[in-house]
């Protein structure tokens, strides 16, 4: 099942000039068209977003086909089998759910940002630690209260970093909720930022973003060798609590 399948309310935010394409696979009423000036990099159409779309809202990248979660897997008497786990993805209203009570529990911590995981390997989740206050929350999936923070578009990737540390900075929590992840194929789908992700683009936005929030703040291994060494960064955000 496909993302616009998947997510059946989501509108889709495309320039003018591509219009024609999008209406031969999507419906007319699912498009938001924007003018082409307002196109650009992924900093700027964020941007857009959030000048122009009335918030609370979702952000999801196109590639996003679903919601993940991990359970424990069970014998065929109902006990826990130790060690165990199936990764399910979300039933369509399981996941508009998710997305409703998400909202609900950012409201009630009083944070105006909040996302899920990115990572949907059943080895990283973390089920002693369903959520997070001090965790960046990544692009593919990031949800939006009430705020006036804008992302930088001098980056042109790692703009998702740079808005959650501008978050904490301003705000000294966002949440993140560990139980579910995004399905996704944002490393190796064709078109969008990876069709400009290159070695030497990655290492300088990497390099820009240390600069603008010092090492201590984040870091990547550089020169880094591999393309999985630049893509996630370690973040270390100095405020008490999880």
């Amino acid at each position: 099942m496909s993302g616009s399948e998947y997510f059946k309310s989501a509108k889709y935010i495309l320039p003018e000039s591509q219009r024609d394409e999008y209406i031969k696979v999507l419906p007319i009423k699912r498009m938001i068209v924007i003018p082409d000036e307002s196109d650009g990099n992924i900093a700027k159409k964020r941007n857009w977003i959030l000048k122009n779309i009335d918030m609370p809202l979702v952000m999801l990248d196109d590639d996003v086909s679903g919601i993940m979660t991990t359970e424990s897997k069970y014998n065929e008497i109902g006990e826990i089998i130790p060690g165990k786990k199936l990764r399910r993805k979300l039933s369509k209203e399981d996941a508009a759910y998710v997305i409703e009570c998400g909202f609900n529990l950012a409201h009630q911590f009083g944070c105006v940002y909040w996302g899920i995981n990115l990572n949907d390997d059943s080895r990283s989740y973390m089920q002693y630690k369903p959520f997070g206050l001090t965790s960046p929350v990544l692009g593919p999936f990031s949800a939006h209260l009430k705020h006036n923070l804008f992302y930088d578009e001098r980056l042109f990737l790692k703009e998702d970093y740079d808005i959650s540390i501008q978050l904490l900075s301003k705000y000294k929590k966002i949440l993140r909720i560990n139980k579910y992840a995004c399905s996704c194929k944002h490393a190796d789908n064709p078109g969008g930022v990876v069709s400009h992700r290159t070695i030497d683009r990655e290492r300088q936005q990497c390099e820009a973003i240390m600069r603008k929030w010092g090492k201590d703040i984040i870091k990547y291994k550089l020169p880094g060798d591999k393309m999985s060494d630049l893509l996630n960064g370690i973040v270390n955000i100095p405020i008490k609590g999880v």
